[in-house]
């Protein structure tokens, strides 16, 4: 019981310490994904906007966006007419914007530094909401949901591409050890930051599991919340719909 606990302690995010981690490694922080997940991220990514059901008149909300990649992919892919790309660091969102320069599809990108769990968006404002490993980093993950169950319109979805639990016990013991040892190395060396890689493997194992976080989703308001298992439920994509 003490591991867990320390665990969950070393784990517990906030805003403060989002900012620093996000802010140091932001430059490093597209290599980092590309190794740690060994390109799995393009297909998670393509998997949550396909998940998204975008039209070509969908006003998307991405949320957390980083330095952009899910911004892309749902622009590319999924075609809408609009993507709002936020983040709470301005220095991911320097990143993505320098990605997004390139982008000349139909789509309409934007940019804005925003708190996730404060929207400064009107009520019944986007068709869908997205955010992509980043919901484990909110302190208040309730206020979260519900903000984003308030700025969706009618039926909207909020597509939750976050790291979750595996299902099969022999392979979640492995991946427990890739976490706490090959990830810190791997983020030492390309960032000299191991705190923060460290940190960051103990939020993914303190994240709630897939029921639970459906659980607080439903509590959240919305009316149906699924599921989708990706690489043996290393990452899980949740739909809530509203």
């Amino acid at each position: 019981m003490a591991r867990g606990r320390h665990a969950s302690e070393a784990g517990r995010p906030s805003e403060e310490r989002t900012r620093h981690i996000f802010s140091t490694i932001a430059s490093e922080y597209d290599r980092f994904n590309k190794y740690s997940s060994m390109g799995l991220d393009r297909l998670w990514r393509r998997t949550t906007v396909r998940l998204a059901r975008l039209r070509r008149s969908s006003e998307v909300l991405d949320l957390a966006a980083g330095t952009g990649d899910l911004t892309l992919a749902l622009a590319e892919q999924g075609r809408p007419a609009r993507v709002l790309s936020t983040d709470l660091v301005p220095e991911m969102l320097e990143v993505a914007k320098t990605k997004v320069a390139v982008y000349e599809g139909p789509t309409t990108i934007e940019f804005d530094v925003v708190d996730a769990q404060a929207l400064p968006m009107p009520d019944e404002s986007f068709d869908v909401v997205t955010v992509g490993f980043g919901v484990r980093n909110m302190p208040d993950r309730s206020a979260n949901f519900s903000e984003v169950f308030r700025v969706l319109r009618p039926g909207g979805r909020y597509v939750v591409l976050e790291f979750s639990r595996p299902l099969f016990p022999p392979f979640r013991v492995l991946y427990h050890f890739y976490l706490r040892t090959v990830i810190p190395l791997l983020g030492e060396k390309l960032t000299g930051d191991r705190a923060s890689f460290e940190y960051l493997n103990e939020s993914i194992l303190s994240f709630p599991g897939q029921v639970a976080l459906a659980g607080e989703l439903h509590k959240a308001g919305f009316s149906e919340v699924t599921w989708r298992n990706l690489t043996f439920g290393i990452v899980a994509v949740h739909v809530a719909v509203k």
